[in-house]
């Protein structure tokens, strides 16, 4: 937390994610700003019994802290580490005359500014102030350019913190159980193990089919040709097989080894002739902005980086104004 103490009426508070911001913020909005940070979240479903409010407890759904029987209503706390940071944010906002929520603009910085704005119950004015890098034009402009905040991405943000307990929640006991203690379920590995599944059970399904083509290396100029067609009929390649195993189309040719090697034989030392040429015109995009993802890929295949170096890196790259945000699957951020 920054150690500024808020006095005077003129004041605007402004509260960030992170403390390493603050301190670079501050030193760009001058005096007449309070600058803060929540140290991400304040509140969250309760992650144990004892964090359950005493008038909740008993209530069926408790445990998950989502009332399912009540348009899965969710049941936040403040988190108890967070307690002290509230009361002093709290604090800070008496001092001032306006509050300005500069969290980072995706669903978590649009959701813990809505929490803000819900635990500390503002008197004084509140704007949503964003910014995707931290330079001085960037924070001016921002201060300029103030909105309300976005309901749609905190009602994002809630549905899939809401599915990820409601699945994640009740999946990861069995992964204890069956892979490692400690691992997790939500998020992305409740939707990854979905995928598992249901392609093993693809798998299972699958019934093998053997055919068989014929590619031939042809000089001058060393091109590939691939055998198409016998006798007006196409012949059938992987693509043109149903999951049990049947051609889709029982008018193609299906070549087997036999049939293969006997055309190989046939056409061997034969001459082929070039009957025609067709040019057709194609597009070469440039890659797309990095997303968190392929940024994370992209340095470990380069530079041999794992996840953690590489967002660690950019987060300093971030606080210094030479890169825009990176912990987004949005790329026209």
């Amino acid at each position: 937390m920054s150690e500024q103490t808020a006095s005077g009426n003129g004041r605007k508070l402004v509260i960030v994610e992170s403390p390493a911001k603050a301190k670079t913020i501050a030193a760009y909005l001058g005096k007449d700003f309070l600058v803060e940070s929540s140290i991400g979240h304040i509140r969250d479903l309760p992650n144990r019994a004892a964090e359950i409010p005493a008038a909740e407890k008993q209530k069926p759904w408790a445990r998950l802290g989502v009332d399912v029987d009540h348009e899965f209503e969710p049941l936040y706390i403040v988190n108890p580490d967070k307690k002290r940071v509230v009361t002093d944010l709290k604090a800070k906002l008496k001092g001032v005359n306006e509050l300005l929520l500069a969290t980072d603009e995706d669903r978590e910085g649009e959701a813990i500014a809505w929490h803000l704005k819900e635990v500390l119950k503002p008197s004084v004015p509140v704007r949503r102030m964003v910014f995707h890098e931290i330079t001085k034009d960037a924070i001016e402009n921002a201060l300029k350019d103030t909105r309300e905040i976005d309901e749609r991405l905190v009602d994002a943000q809630e549905t899939r913190r809401i599915l990820d307990r409601l699945y994640g929640y009740e999946v990861s006991p069995v992964l204890w159980k069956k892979v490692m203690t400690g691992l997790s379920a939500g998020r992305v590995q409740s939707v990854a193990t979905r995928m598992i599944v249901e392609r093993e059970r693809e798998r299972i399904a699958f019934v093998a089919a053997e055919w068989w083509d014929l590619e031939a290396t042809l000089d001058p100029g060393a091109f590939t040709a691939r055998l198409v067609s016998v006798d007006g009929k196409r012949v059938a390649r992987g693509r043109d097989f149903a999951d049990d195993g049947a051609l889709r189309d029982p008018d193609l040719l299906r070549l087997d080894e036999a049939g293969a090697l006997g055309l190989t034989e046939r056409i061997t030392g034969r001459q082929f002739v070039v009957r025609s040429v067709e040019e057709k015109p194609y597009l070469r995009r440039p890659a797309a902005p990095f997303t968190t993802s392929t940024l994370q890929q992209e340095a470990s295949r380069k530079l041999r980086f794992s996840a953690q170096t590489t967002m660690r890196v950019a987060q300093r790259l971030y606080e210094r104004g030479y890169i825009t945000y990176m912990r987004t699957d949005s790329t026209t951020l």
